[in-house]
């Protein structure tokens, strides 16, 4: 887990200045980390800002050549959030402050879980299902959508080079299952399906669940693609719920909790491709579980079990 203590508080402290000087903010500063990227953990970083009574958010990228990456991603937070304006449950965190360096901007910060702690940590399971159909509402809710042909191919090759790695999977195990899904994909191979706007990160880090409202934030991958996978990235944690063989469909989600997703999702969608790549995903996140992260982390080894029933099953009822 990235330490979170480890920041350049100086560095931070001079934007924090800048952000307050600019619109002549009142009061005590104070900042905390509160995301480290694994990736780039020294470059990208997320801090909550207190100013006063009032609370913001700071986002960090500071990596050479990289400054239009949150330019572009506090465009979308504008364009995103003047969209949001007419909705009453469905949001986006209100843009406050772009830097002229391109280095970081600041959000208003909201105070609520994100769906993966309310979906993992609820023993409801009523309350769960109600945050899967308010991440469907929220979802795609943004502009026009076209059509184009479904190409899984990706996914294979993807699947290639994680075999060709160190898996703790048995070869035993997941070479049926490649061989299953190369099958399914064949006969969905150039369908059209629904392409738009997608969020582009859309798992469940990735939505606030407030009270009465949804909120929607980190829009550095967003881009036009097929939408079905920005479902995908948030049917996925659904396996860290506890689940019955009989309560299953297809694609290895309970039933109920995709259900409750779809009802107030508001595009066309093939159930199709959309099964088909929920357990294309589930096969990806398996095989990227090597022998040395499963070897280190008891949550990974958690997560590699509870991946391979939700397989077994899937793949059985298909």
């Amino acid at each position: 887990m990235p330490n979170l203590l480890n920041v350049d508080h100086a560095l931070i402290s001079g934007f924090v200045e800048e952000f307050a000087g600019k619109f002549d903010a009142k009061g005590e500063t104070a900042f905390t980390c509160i995301y480290r990227s694994a990736g780039f953990p020294d470059e990208r970083q997320v801090f909550l800002v207190r100013i006063g009574d009032r609370a913001y958010s700071l986002k960090i990228d500071l990596m050479e050549g990289q400054t239009d990456r949150l330019r572009n991603e506090f465009a979308v937070l504008q364009d995103l959030h003047d969209h949001f304006r007419e909705f009453d449950n469905t949001r986006i965190v209100r843009p406050e402050y772009l830097s002229p360096s391109g280095r970081f901007f600041v959000t208003e910060y909201i105070d609520r879980p994100t769906a993966t702690e309310v979906i993992r940590k609820t023993p409801d399971s009523l309350q769960a299902a109600q945050v899967y159909r308010r991440a469907g509402e929220w979802l795609h809710d943004f502009k026009d959508q076209t059509r184009a042909e479904f190409t899984p191919q990706w996914m294979f090759d993807t699947i290639a080079t994680l075999v060709h790695g160190t898996p703790k999977a048995a070869a035993t195990s997941y070479s049926p299952m490649i061989n299953m899904l190369r099958q399914q994909g064949e006969s969905l191979t150039r369908r059209n399906d629904t392409c738009g706007f997608a969020h582009g990160d859309f798992h469940g880090e990735n939505l606030l669940i407030g009270k009465g409202a949804t909120y929607g934030i980190d829009f550095t991958e967003a881009t036009e693609k097929h939408l079905v996978y920005d479902i995908v990235d948030f049917l996925k944690m659904d396996v860290f719920r506890p689940a019955n063989p009989d309560e299953l469909d297809r694609s290895g989600i309970l039933r109920v909790n995709k259900e409750m997703f779809l009802r107030q999702y508001r595009h066309a969608l093939d159930i199709d491709i959309l099964d088909f790549c929920i357990r294309m995903r589930l096969l990806i996140d398996w095989l990227s579980i090597t022998e040395a992260k499963h070897a280190s982390s008891s949550f990974q080894r958690r997560k590699f079990d509870l991946i391979h029933d939700r397989l077994q099953q899937a793949l059985r009822i298909w």
